[in-house]
């Protein structure tokens, strides 16, 4: 016990600045490691913030539901012929189904798939076309029926389509109101790329019609 006393009283006591070296390096080390997690976490709330922002990725199915793996990009996000007439179908019903209580949503809703030159054009031209009037002192209710959609020009930066059909005009208030038109559309649309606003990757950018018969019921 003597000896063991003896030992701790030789052992020399640690100086004041070597006590206060060890502090500061573990104060620099505490400090740097809070700037990597600091870092660390602003770059991931920022990868986060970019992922939230990004539209929601739409992938390929086969006939029972699995996800298809993409072999090449380029063609597989081609626009395809079905997209086509499904985008066809859905353009045509808005921009002529006039509809005494959804005229103003039916409209936008083709405008916004146009580009905005031709977006504006079709406003002036359904102002000539007198839609809004029309469809209010009668209190429209239209039915578009196609007969028939032809691609006739498929290029990798447009398609051009014919659209044939007939439009069914009836009064929700007189039911003696009966009027139809046959009709025969054709636009060109530019291909752009998938988003939110433009899920087909179609945009139409000229559209014109031809009307080769009308019948009305006073």
């Amino acid at each position: 016990m003597a000896d063991d006393n003896k030992t701790a009283a030789a052992a020399p006591a640690r100086r004041f600045y070597e006590v206060f070296g060890d502090s500061l390096s573990e104060n620099l080390f505490l400090r740097n490691l809070t700037v990597v997690l600091v870092g660390a976490c602003i770059i991931e709330a920022i990868g986060l913030l970019r992922l939230s922002s990004k539209p929601p990725m739409v992938i390929r199915v086969d006939n029972i539901g699995e996800p298809v793996a993409y072999d090449n990009v380029r063609v597989q996000n081609a626009v395809t012929g079905p997209e086509v007439r499904n985008f066809t179908e859905h353009f045509t019903r808005y921009l002529l189904g006039w509809d005494f209580y959804s005229l103003t949503d039916d409209v936008n809703r083709a405008l916004h798939m146009m580009t905005q030159p031709a977006a504006l054009k079709m406003i002036s031209r359904l102002d000539g076309m007198k839609a809004e009037p029309f469809t209010k002192e009668n209190t429209l209710r239209t039915t578009v029926n196609i007969s028939q959609i032809a691609v006739e020009k498929d290029a990798p930066a447009m398609v051009r389509v014919k659209v044939r059909g007939t439009r069914v005009y009836v009064s929700y208030t007189n039911p003696n109101f009966h009027q139809e038109t046959t009709f025969e559309d054709t636009f060109v649309a530019q291909k752009v790329d998938r988003s939110l606003k433009s899920p087909w990757g179609l945009l139409v950018d000229d559209w014109q019609e031809s009307i080769f018969k009308e019948t009305q019921t006073p």
